[in-house]
């Protein structure tokens, strides 16, 4: 069996009530199928039967939220997806496998990472084996859920005279582009059989050059329909609404908010004016300055600046040179200078001139 492609959406006020309260949702289609056995027992037609359900059900479902506007549209979307399948399913389907395609149905209606709770699924489930139980056949129930043929809302193709192009029974003759199959790890695989396409896939017939589809039903424009693929209202707590502390509102300090001090705005004294002797060694960074700041910043402090760059040979060279022609001799630096009485005089340290050497013949005869 196949589906139909696309599938029609869940309205978003139907998913927030059965999320909000799943049994109480799932009592309300039980009391909704219960009216539909009713209605059938009595000798009506299956028409009269769904009529039956959607009185019943419509009251409560209000209570929970829905609105009847949403309602009617829910009632419609579900009627195209589940008569689709089962129109296109086995003409022997009983209880569990026509409950299987509502399940699946319904599934493939709500947006992507979406589930319907538990207790709906079942009642989806016992949905499908009330219809057996009252004697209603899949195909007599997929042509009372669709619309007519060639009318908005009809799920699958039809020809230019208004009629379905795919005979009840028959997914082959569905065009590839028109249907897709149940979901892998759905219920139509769990009961498996006919209800899943041969290995392989259907060989898909084309779509005749006069096929048309039906214009998409009519949604009133106040009934918010949840887009496929899409978590149209997450609830609380989900990532599309980050809790306070997320990473999408940066706390106090993050790097999303730079601290004063930090390479947006150079503080004085940074690397814009360079530090330093003639030498090039570092000058000392106080831990209290803006450099300061700026290493806390950068994770690490500015006190230790690392390994010193790799300086040049000649270079190194030349530098030592220039030290040792300004060290006046080359002797070293007192130790001490406050302690030495020849500091800052040039010629310290230096001995003293004796004048010229005396005349060994000076005082002779």
């Amino acid at each position: 069996m196949m589906f139909p492609m696309p599938m029609p959406q869940m309205p978003q006020e139907i998913m927030d009530a059965a999320a909000a309260n799943p049994e109480g949702f799932a009592d309300a289609m039980a009391t909704g199928m219960e009216a539909f056995q009713g209605a059938m027992e009595g000798g009506g037609d299956m028409g009269a039967a769904f009529e039956a359900m959607g009185d019943v059900m419509g009251p409560i479902m209000q209570d929970m939220g829905v609105s009847p506007e949403a309602f009617d549209a829910a009632g419609d979307c579900v009627g195209a997806a589940v008569g689709g399948g089962m129109h296109m399913g086995p003409a022997d389907m009983g209880g569990p496998e026509m409950g299987a395609v509502i399940q699946d149905a319904v599934d493939m209606m709500l947006p992507e990472g979406a589930d319907m709770p538990a207790p709906v699924m079942d009642a989806c489930m016992d949905m499908g084996q009330g219809m057996a139980d009252a004697g209603c056949m899949p195909h007599d129930v997929a042509g009372e859920m669709m619309p007519p043929p060639g009318e908005p809302g009809f799920p699958l193709p039809c020809d230019a005279n208004g009629d379905c192009i795919v005979p009840a029974g028959d997914p082959a003759a569905c065009p590839a582009d028109a249907c897709q199959p149940p979901p892998m790890d759905g219920a139509c695989a769990d009961v498996g059989g006919a209800m899943m396409p041969p290995e392989g896939g259907h060989d898909h017939a084309p779509m005749p050059a006069d096929a048309v589809m039906p214009p998409p039903m009519e949604v009133p424009a106040d009934v918010a329909m949840a887009p496929p693929g899409d978590m149209a209202a997450p609830p609380p707590g989900d990532m599309a609404a980050p809790p306070p502390g997320d990473m999408a509102a940066p706390p106090p300090g993050d790097m999303a908010a730079p601290p004063p001090g930090d390479m947006a705005a150079p503080p004085p004294g940074d690397m814009a004016a360079p530090m330093g002797d003639m030498d090039g060694n570092m000058a000392p960074v106080d831990a209290d300055s803006g450099m300061g700041a700026l290493g806390d910043a950068l994770g690490g402090p500015m006190g230790d600046p690392g390994p010193e760059p790799m300086v040049d040979a000649a270079d190194a060279a030349i530098g030592a040179a220039m030290d040792g022609a300004m060290d006046q001799g080359g002797a070293p630096a007192p130790a001490d200078p406050a302690g030495d009485p020849g500091a800052g005089d040039p010629g310290a340290g230096m001995p003293e001139d004796p004048g010229p050497d005396p005349d060994p013949s000076a005082g002779m005869g």
